[in-house]
């Protein structure tokens, strides 16, 4: 493992860092790009990304302090020291920075489901970065294993699944498959419900769902950041995930739920047709 890429005197640069500042270059400009091809204004565009990204920083700190709240007890200090105290939650991050950016395309009375698209590419490209520099950083590895591909990590003895790598070799695929599919879904007979033209959302919920179902399978060669009664929380969160963009998948595609409001407005007017119908 190289957690440190150089040092010069007292001065060290973190290889985790440097992948960190690689993650966001290329993704923001995975996003602009999108954007630009599409016609939105380049700064205010930009702008939306950078907010959501402080945002999601902002959120991933307080999520890891929440869920560690004993190793910092009550010092405001050592929450605030990232340096001595460092610890993120990523999962945290990444739903907060998006639904930021969520409410920033609605602000600007943007689509919405559009610019969480052009979102959802760039994450993807972004988080398969992070990853990389976490393994070379040598945190977030799986459980103990014997398997021919187990590495010793840092600071222990057995090798251990470089789930790391699993989650970067994962999202990089994804990233190809949302670069390809997101010049294509629009011609999907079966998102478009017969209609004409489909809706945006594809993306966005092809990057829930993945993610989703990749978290729950994680969750068997990796430790649990938080547990309750003997409750595996991640994997619960994970199926919470995958359920979600599931549907979201299903309302983009044109679909109703049921017991919702639209279904509720659906049949009382199917109702009120037969009503009519009776009556002449």
């Amino acid at each position: 493992m190289f957690p440190t890429l150089f040092s010069l005197g007292p001065l060290s640069i973190k290889t985790l860092s440097v992948f960190l500042a690689l993650a966001f270059i290329m993704s923001s400009f995975i996003f602009w790009r999108r954007g630009r091809e599409e016609h939105y204004k380049e700064d205010q565009l930009f702008d939306g990304f950078l907010l959501s990204v402080v945002v999601g920083l902002l959120a991933a700190r307080i999520g890891f302090i929440i869920m560690h709240f004993g190793q910092f007890g009550a010092s405001v200090v050592q929450m605030l020291d990232i340096v001595s105290n460092p610890g993120f939650s990523g999962l945290a991050g990444v739903v907060v920075a998006g639904l930021y950016l969520y409410r920033f395309a609605q602000r600007n009375k943007w689509d919405a489901y559009e610019i969480m698209d052009f979102w959802a590419t760039a994450m993807a490209l972004g988080l398969a970065i992070v990853y990389t520099g976490m393994f070379f950083d040598g945190s977030g590895y799986g459980y103990a294993t014997g398997l021919p591909w187990g590495v010793v990590f840092p600071g222990v003895v057995e090798p251990h699944h470089p789930a790391q790598l699993y989650l970067a070799g994962f999202y990089m695929l994804l990233f190809w498959y949302l670069s390809w599919v997101e010049y294509r879904y629009r011609t999907f007979e079966w998102y478009r419900s017969g209609k004409k033209t489909a809706q945006t959302g594809f993306v966005i919920s092809s990057f829930v769902i993945a993610s989703g179902f990749m978290q729950v399978l994680l969750t068997f060669v990796k430790p649990p950041l938080m547990t309750l009664a003997f409750v595996n929380v991640d994997r619960l969160i994970a199926f919470v995930h995958l359920i979600a963009g599931i549907l979201m998948l299903y309302v983009r595609a044109g679909r109703v739920l049921p017991f919702s409001e639209e279904s509720r407005k659906r049949k009382a007017r199917l109702e009120r047709l037969k009503s009519e119908q009776m009556q002449h």
